[in-house]
């Protein structure tokens, strides 16, 4: 499992929220996802408005978009055969934005994950998509997914 310290850390201070997924059986933690918000800042990236207004909903000149974050998630790769992979962990993702959605609106969730092109394409399998960039000196890239009802 990842190191969960920086979720734990978010927790206790009100920055995020972080949601266990149990065994239902023995009770086993089979993995973790941290949420929150984002703002994406648009400005300078090159998007083209198109791109853009997909992303914001309204405006092809928005700069900053709103945004639900995973912050982080993690199996536990400390349990032989744990089931649960990356989609059951999105699948309870999902299903706490849709419900936050539903309380005060939201358009897309994004994840920040290292510019390594595997773990890209393993995301981008999963339906999201990646926010390309004129210059991509970051370490991180950040992804998207709209969020469905």
């Amino acid at each position: 499992m990842t190191n969960p310290s920086k979720a734990i850390r978010f927790e206790k201070t009100g920055n995020a929220r972080t949601y266990l997924i149990l065994d239902a059986t023995t009770g086993d933690l089979l993995a973790y996802f941290s949420v929150s918000f984002k703002e994406l800042i648009l400005e300078g990236l090159g998007l083209s408005k198109t791109k853009v207004r997909s992303l914001d909903g309204i405006s092809k000149d928005a700069e900053r978009i709103r945004s639900f974050l995973i912050g982080q998630l993690g199996k536990n790769m400390s349990i032989d055969g744990n089931p649960i992979g990356l989609t059951d962990i999105l699948s309870e993702a999902f299903a706490v934005f849709a419900a936050a959605k539903q309380l005060i609106g939201g358009r897309i969730i994004i994840l920040e994950c290292e510019n390594i092109s595997e773990l890209i394409a393993y995301y981008e399998r999963h339906g999201f998509s990646l926010i390309e960039t004129l210059a991509s000196d970051s370490s991180l890239r950040t992804l998207y997914i709209h969020i469905t009802e």
